[in-house]
């Protein structure tokens, strides 16, 4: 039978107080602590026991000489991680204090303070650097929206709490080592028995969510390749209540192309890209010219994880595919249209149109080149944005 059991590190070791108290308390409960990863904490189940613990804070690895003395006085070594060395007693062997004297241990606790004072800088230098990225990424190109659904955003995401938290936590030791340091100074022992429950369900709390999020770093990647896949097929068309070039030109579409692209991320957990392309049969001109024109359909639609984001990226929509070529602007009363759509806004140039709408957590985005055999106006938007026949029944909100 295993007889070793793992609990999450109740918090930094140099809170010797905590550590030591939580310790005691698992040897009490028949956990004896055998020795300490990264986030981990190992114990040997055995017999239950009243057992002192004391931590050493010492830079360089004792001699075989110094751990006889340690022995002699009744503390035995347990285990140590980096320069945090355990040692136990029981506790009716009456065992002396291994420090009598706050302020020299205080100067344990000067070192200390100046190498997290470095880290601190370090880290700060590093999270400063991966939140400028986020923010350029989010922000600079006046897209945010669009970066959000994209699946590497949870990553970035992922990697700049990560980095905050680090900064947060550093800064934190710095001005508690500090105070304790301080403490220590003024002849103020350290107290062996503090509370540790508090800490253990927040340092838990951490580790579970800090595992959560880089498992979902991890599998991300190759969940959103699992779920991506790609259509070429006019069959496979029929499965989305939007409008086919067919449809929207009322005539026969030669060379028909077909391209649908189904993309996730946590933020979108649906996304199709569908174009169309194919030509019209014109009317032969005297120069040869005119025969056939090209007649192409762009559509992008998105159901989003959260309604709030709708109106967020439709605007962003608007700002990559409307302003950049300076389309001229339709508006359209919502209410003509029974207040299908949250919102509704149409653009356009010559024969080129755009339309982009959503409703509830559902966005799209339709781009169509009209042809002399379509021609555009406002009036026949009707037939191509709230026909029953159309797209929008899938905008339409239950």
């Amino acid at each position: 039978m295993n007889k070793l059991r793992y609990r999450f590190q109740l918090s930094d070791l140099w809170e010797l107080g905590k550590n030591e108290s939580w310790f005691e308390h698992m040897a009490s409960k028949g956990l004896h602590i055998k020795s300490i990863g990264k986030w981990l904490v190992t114990f040997e189940k055995g017999e239950p026991q009243n057992t002192r613990y004391r931590i050493d804070i010492l830079y360089q690895p004792p001699t075989q000489e110094q751990l006889d003395v340690y022995k002699e006085c009744g503390w035995e070594l347990t285990t140590n991680k980096d320069i945090f060395y355990i040692f136990s007693s029981p506790e009716n062997s009456n065992a002396p204090e291994l420090h009598t004297d706050p302020m020299e241990q205080g100067f344990t606790f000067d070192l200390l303070n100046k190498e997290i004072k470095k880290n601190t800088i370090i880290f700060s230098i590093a999270a400063i650097l991966v939140l400028s990225i986020l923010f350029y990424v989010f922000f600079f190109d006046k897209e945010p929206y669009l970066n959000l659904i994209r699946r590497s955003s949870f990553n970035l995401i992922a990697m700049a709490i990560g980095y905050t938290y680090v900064l947060f936590a550093s800064i934190r030791s710095f001005i508690a080592v500090k105070r304790i340091k301080n403490s220590l100074y003024n002849g103020i022992p350290i107290n062996h028995k503090q509370s540790w429950k508090l800490s253990y369900f927040f340092s838990s709390t951490v580790y579970i969510s800090l595992i959560v999020m880089v498992l979902a770093s991890i599998l991300t990647p190759f969940y959103t390749a699992i779920k991506r896949e790609g259509y070429i097929s006019k069959e496979r068309l029929q499965d989305f209540p939007i409008p086919t070039i067919e449809e929207v030109e009322n005539t026969k579409i030669l060379d028909y192309y077909h391209d649908i692209q189904y993309n996730w991320s946590i933020l979108a957990p649906i996304q199709y890209t569908i174009y169309e392309d194919g030509y019209v049969e014109g009317i032969m001109q005297e120069d040869f010219s005119g025969a056939y024109s090209q007649a192409s359909l762009h559509i992008r639609y998105y159901e989003l994880t959260f309604k709030s984001m709708a109106e967020g990226l439709v605007n962003d929509l608007i700002h990559r595919y409307y302003r950049e070529y300076r389309y001229d602007w339709y508006t359209l009363d919502n209410e003509d249209m029974n207040n299908v759509f949250d919102q509704l806004y149409v653009g356009g140039r010559e024969n080129t149109k755009l339309i982009f709408a959503s409703s509830g957590n559902k966005v799209i985005y339709f781009k169509y080149p009209f042809t002399a055999a379509a021609a555009f106006a406002p009036a026949v938007l009707p037939k191509i944005v709230i026909s029953a026949t159309a797209f929008p029944p899938i905008l339409l909100a239950p």
